[in-house]
């Protein structure tokens, strides 16, 4: 496997979301880019499920937080987290929690189908979903920073 560049951490902390530059390949330098608050895109969620005008509204603010940060992004990079929210949608999305697993933009995409389906009334039993806030503030912010940041794979450690 060719180098794939600088290893970008996703980190949820206690409430700041963290995206730290782990390996800069051009400096050898670390950085640390706060991306706002978890608390503000769960203050955004109030239904259980989430409501369509919710989704819209949550995925909004999370484009405004991520924009001034992915410019800052080295141009080759790839994503990892050990992020417990992030075990558990691959763990949703069929994945085991005890090995390292790729996630693509394409399972993370059909997690946020089922959180639109679920506003528009399919129940989350039948979709093999959570209704949490917890759970649909971690799928969109991951979907909009693999889609806003380029992102194909997020690679998931145990």
């Amino acid at each position: 496997m060719e180098n794939p560049g600088p290893v970008i951490s996703l980190n949820f902390g206690d409430n700041q979301i963290i995206l730290n530059v782990v390996k800069d390949n051009d400096s050898d330098r670390f950085k640390t880019l706060g991306v706002g608050l978890m608390q503000d895109i769960l203050s955004r969620l109030q239904h259980e499920p989430a409501t369509a005008y919710e989704l819209e509204v949550t995925i909004a603010d999370i484009e405004d937080s991520l924009m001034p940060i992915i410019s800052k992004l080295p141009e080759r990079r790839y994503l990892a987290t050990s992020e417990p929210a992030i075990s558990q949608i691959a763990m949703i999305a069929g994945f085991g929690t005890d090995e390292p697993v790729d996630l693509t933009m394409e399972t993370v995409e059909l997690l946020y189908n089922c959180l639109v389906d679920m506003a528009y009334g399919t129940p989350s039993a039948r979709l093999g979903v959570p209704e949490t806030r917890e759970f649909a503030a971690a799928v969109l912010f991951l979907r909009e920073l693999m889609h806003h940041a380029g992102f194909d794979v997020v690679h998931i450690r145990p």
